[in-house]
């Protein structure tokens, strides 16, 4: 007990410095972790704090500072390039059908061929219905001295009824004698008028058959060329009726059965075209325009329009439009795809103006124009046809304003700009 109690306070003053050196670790690590600190904080901070200026500042500028925009001028509006696409047909295009019965016997023209009016271009042999027309004739001929007998029995009745009323004036003949030549006369009179009701119905039934016949011989209605031929000689034709194609046309579409012929007239083509509705105003009889095919190396063909229905189609709200092309040269053919070229002049004044330079709101539809001391004002206009790039304008403008090309929604009524000349032209 004794020996071991004066050895404890020996061990404090050796473990004074130990204690010291970790206090002064502890310092050190925590002075160096609050500089670390420091220097962090700064790092983040300051650059913010700077930022935040910075931002304060610019937007002390952005405010104070005039706004640059982009002005152009309202040039008039002038001639609109329309195109659309389109089909030739020929100006005029016929199917030709057998009027007769039978075989044909002799074709004489082919697709391609070009033929005149009246030439022949079939014949078809029809025997039942020559047989027809010879019986016709017979019976014609029969009625006609059928009426001569009749008229013979009439006259026979008159001169007997004379006779018999001379007599009766001398009181020769009995009353009833008299009487009945009298109505045999009348009775005779009444056969005449049948024979010749006869007579008339054979000629027409004759005359009938001499149409038909005539139809034997299939001819061109007009001068033109051959588009389509359906037989081949020996083929049966009933009349009225389709046949078969054997050679399908171009302008054939389903291959189904047809006429004998085809027969266009394709000196001048015609061409049927749909314009929308903001340009079916302007287009009138005469308007001249270019009918082009794309892909080939050929010159536009000048045309114009001859007429129009004069109303829309209340499906696609389009103007239906005839166009004729003269085509002499056969450059172009009917069935192609073309597209016809408008110049279409714009109706009434107007002004164009960029697209980007409309404003659509719930205050309507206004421009912003830069008005005097560059101040801004918002007009209301009334849009006329919509070109894409450009939109022409009916009212609200007189074509000596300077509009902000491009306006934002941060622009206010009255506020003071600085105007800059826009050098883009391509909205023209």
């Amino acid at each position: 007990m004794s020996s071991g109690t004066p050895d404890a306070p020996k061990s404090a003053p050796d473990d004074l410095p130990a204690r010291n050196a970790r206090t002064r670790t502890i310092v050190v690590i925590g002075s160096v972790i609050l500089g670390l600190f420091l220097v962090l904080l700064m790092v983040g901070t300051v650059p913010r704090i700077w930022s935040k200026r910075e931002l304060v500042v610019s937007a002390s500028d952005v405010r104070n500072r005039t706004p640059v925009v982009y002005v152009i001028r309202p040039v008039p509006a002038v001639e609109v390039g329309l195109s659309l696409p389109a089909t030739t047909q020929a100006i005029q295009d016929s199917i030709i059908y057998a009027r007769t019965s039978g075989y044909v016997i002799k074709r004489y023209v082919d697709i391609g061929d070009h033929v005149t009016s009246g030439e022949l271009l079939a014949e078809i042999a029809s025997p039942e219905v020559d047989q027809q027309l010879s019986q016709a004739k017979a019976d014609l001929e029969q009625s006609r001295k059928n009426l001569e007998l009749q008229k013979a029995n009439l006259e026979l009745a008159r001169v007997t009824m004379d006779r018999y009323k001379s007599a009766d004036t001398e009181g020769a003949v009995a009353k009833l004698l008299v009487d009945q030549n009298v109505t045999a006369y009348s009775t005779a009179q009444a056969s005449v008028a049948a024979a010749e009701a006869v007579v008339q119905s054979n000629q027409a039934n004759v005359r009938r058959l001499e149409e038909l016949t005539s139809f034997e011989r299939v001819v061109a209605p007009f001068n033109g060329t051959v588009i389509e031929r359906n037989f081949d000689v020996g083929a049966l034709i009933t009349a009225g009726s389709p046949v078969d194609n054997t050679a399908v046309a171009p302008s054939s579409l389903s291959g189904a059965p047809n006429g004998l012929f085809e027969l266009a007239e394709i000196d001048v083509l015609r061409v049927f075209v749909n314009v929308p509705q903001p340009f079916a105003p302007n287009v009138k009889p005469g308007l001249p325009v270019q009918v082009s095919v794309r892909g080939q190396l050929m010159q536009p063909v000048m045309g114009k329009v001859t007429r129009t229905a004069s109303a829309l189609d209340a499906g696609t709200r389009t103007l239906l439009t005839q166009v004729d092309i003269p085509n002499r040269l056969r450059r172009l053919l009917p069935g192609m795809f073309v597209y016809v070229d408008f110049k279409i002049a714009p109706s009434g004044t107007r002004w164009r103006v960029p697209a980007t330079a409309v404003m659509f709101n719930a205050q309507g539809t206004r421009v912003v124009i830069v008005g005097e001391g560059n101040k801004l004002h918002f007009q209301p206009v009334v849009l006329g046809r919509d070109f894409g790039m450009s939109i022409d304008i009916q009212e609200g403008l007189n074509g000596t304003e300077i509009i902000v090309k491009q306006p934002s929604v941060s622009l206010q009524e009255g506020q003071v700009v600085e105007p800059m000349e826009s050098q883009d032209s391509s909205w023209r």
